[in-house]
Formats: C-alpha cells, structure tokens, sequence
C-alpha cells in the first residue's frame, strides 16, 4: 500500500459490532464481531486499489514524513521532572565516549591539516558555531569529517546557526542519525545542493526548533 494510503488507512476508525447492526434490515448478521472483522479487511482490499492524483498523493506522502518525524521528535523529549539515575548517566557518558571514538570524527589538529587551516582559525569557527565540536572532558575536540564538504558543511552550519540554544551533541544526533522521512539516511547523507534548506527544515522539526 502507497505511504498516503497507509495515511489515510491508519486514520480510519475500527468497524464495530454496533456499527454492523445498521445492516440487519438488509442481510442476516449471525456474528456482528466477526462481521466487523471482515468488513474492515474489505476496506483495507478496497483501499489498495485507490488511485490518487499525484499532486494528492505527494501531499499525502509529505504529510505522512512529517507525522513520522513528529513522532521521533516527541520520543526524544523526555519529561521535565525526570531525574537520570547513576545508570542512565554512565550509559549516557558510555554512548558519548563510543560516537566519540568513531572514525569520521578526527582530532582537531587532523581535520585543520585536511581542512588547510591553521588550528587557531579551527577554534574560532568553533566558538562561532561556524563549526561542529564535540568534546568529552580533557580528551580533546573532534570534529565530525563531513565538514571538509562544502555542502554537508553548509546543512551544519544552517542547523548551528538556527539551533543556538540546543547541545553539539543532540546536533551532531540529529545531523548523524539515519530518519525515516528521509528513506533511512542521515540528513549528512541525504543533504545534496538543492536540498540543503529542505533538509534543514527536517532537522529543525524533529528538534522542535521552528
């Protein structure tokens, strides 16, 4: 079933027995459960052979990337009076210190070397948001390497820009981690020059940054 059908499939309400009894005077009804059941898989058939216009069905479709981010979104925002036990700290610290160690994240003398810049210029960029660090305690900064792209590093520096308020690290999760609006990709990794502001604005929705 096409995304905008499973849409509209997943916002119809259930068949119930009650609903049924509206055919009595018309066919025998002996199970009105039963009845229900299998007119909700009749609906479910019919549906499939639905055929939107286009412009419905790729409004649809956007409609549906955009309730699947909602969701995502709300998963992250934890509530306000929720206090993290030692557990859920070292667990937290273990996560950070593992996407830390990844390979694409290189040492910051590394990525100047890569980037033609002098270290200095390295650390301005970062205390101007031009730039995305990550740091865990004296370990030293490391920058994600998809900033020696131009475009990957044009999609961070909107999201740095338009996200002042919000940690390098739930950026570096947003830009990193693969989205389901965007067919399983990471926003780095779907990002292309025409879509940078495209990207940004799903990025920004699933952080609630509007």
């Amino acid at each position: 079933m096409p995304n905008a059908m499973r849409l509209i499939a997943g916002r119809l309400p259930r068949v119930t027995p009650d609903e049924v009894r509206r055919f009595v005077g018309t066919v025998e009804v002996r199970d009105a459960e039963a009845f229900a059941a299998e007119l909700e898989v009749f609906m479910q058939e019919w549906l499939l052979r639905v055929e939107l216009p286009a412009s419905l069905e790729m409004a649809l479709s956007r409609q549906a990337a955009k309730h699947a981010l909602v969701v995502q979104a709300a998963a992250l925002k934890a509530d306000p009076r929720w206090t993290p036990g030692r557990t859920d700290i070292q667990r937290g610290r273990e996560a950070m210190l593992e996407a830390y160690g990844q390979p694409h994240n290189l040492p910051l003398p590394e990525f100047a070397r890569l980037a033609n810049k002098v270290r200095q210029q390295i650390y301005k960029d970062i205390d101007a948001r031009r730039l995305l660090a990550l740091n865990v305690g004296p370990r030293g900064r490391k920058l994600p390497d998809w900033q020696l792209d131009p475009v990957k590093h044009r999609l961070t520096q909107a999201i740095l820009k338009g996200a002042p308020g919000v940690d390098t690290w739930t950026l570096y999760r947003a830009l990193s981690d693969p989205l389901e609006g965007l067919n399983g990709l990471s926003p780095v990794d779907a990002v292309t020059e025409g879509s940078i502001d495209a990207i940004a604005k799903v990025v920004f929705n699933m952080l609630g940054v509007y």
